[in-house]
């Protein structure tokens, strides 16, 4: 069961990863050296606001869901205490990173006034 645990972290972490790349796009593809100055300043603002707008959606929502499935491995009739423990990790590392963004996000935005 832990085998099943660790991979599905996995598979999630690597969707995310494809996630963030393709919402990179088109900065580290082929793609990218046709572009001109502006094309790459447009691209790249709208890359900031978009990477931070679906940070603060996806993060809380893996949390939740890590912890759900820790408690659901930890209670159930299989219970399996080591899943439990990496699914809790996540879900923490996953709050953590979220609290992390919404701080840094309040201190920058209080400056600029």
């Amino acid at each position: 069961m832990a085998l099943k645990a660790v991979l599905a972290a996995l598979i999630v972490i690597a969707g995310l990863g494809v996630v963030i790349w393709v919402a990179n796009w088109p900065f580290n593809t082929p793609w990218e050296k046709n572009l001109t100055a502006e094309q790459r300043q447009i691209n790249a603002t709208h890359n900031r606001r978009h990477h931070r707008a679906a940070t603060r959606v996806v993060l809380p929502i893996l949390a939740i869901v890590f912890g759900v499935t820790s408690a659901s491995l930890l209670s159930g009739p299989k219970s399996d205490p080591l899943a439990a423990l990496i699914m809790g990790t996540c879900s923490i590392l996953c709050a953590g990173a979220f609290a992390a963004l919404v701080k840094k996000g309040r201190a920058r935005s209080s400056t600029r006034r």
